[in-house]
């Protein structure tokens, strides 16, 4: 699948975009289908190297995420295909970080509201 990554730290040039592999969900995790992610302050820092150590190379940012559930690993109960979700990722614990998907620990998933859509939205 397509995303933009990094391979070392660095500044905006470290940037790449290009196919990386497609994640699976391994056990207690579940495999999220990513309609937004944003790119905050905290994922720039740790493209320079000044915040928390990453799980390893390719990078890809954008922890914090809404999508719906698109796979399980084994012990997952609590979830369904399907189910629409959003959550953050704590910085250097993801087992599997995609841009397309995106598999997290599921103690950090949360049922999204129905009233709450996934719908890019800017702050002032």
């Amino acid at each position: 699948m397509k995303a933009v990554f990094f391979r070392r730290h660095g500044g905006p040039e470290v940037m790449e975009y290009g196919d990386v592999p497609d994640p699976g969900a391994g056990p207690g995790q579940v495999l999220v289908d990513v309609h937004a992610a944003s790119v905050n302050g905290a994922d720039w820092k740790v493209r320079a190297g000044s915040y928390a150590p990453v799980a390893g190379f390719p990078y890809i940012p954008g922890r914090d995420v809404s999508g719906v559930v698109g796979a399980m690993g084994p012990g997952v109960t609590d979830f369904s295909v399907g189910d629409a979700v959003f959550g953050i990722c704590d910085v250097g614990q993801e087992a599997v970080t995609r841009r397309r998907w995106r598999s997290r620990r599921r103690s950090l998933r949360a049922s999204r509201p129905a009233c709450r859509t996934s719908t890019p939205r800017r702050w002032r």
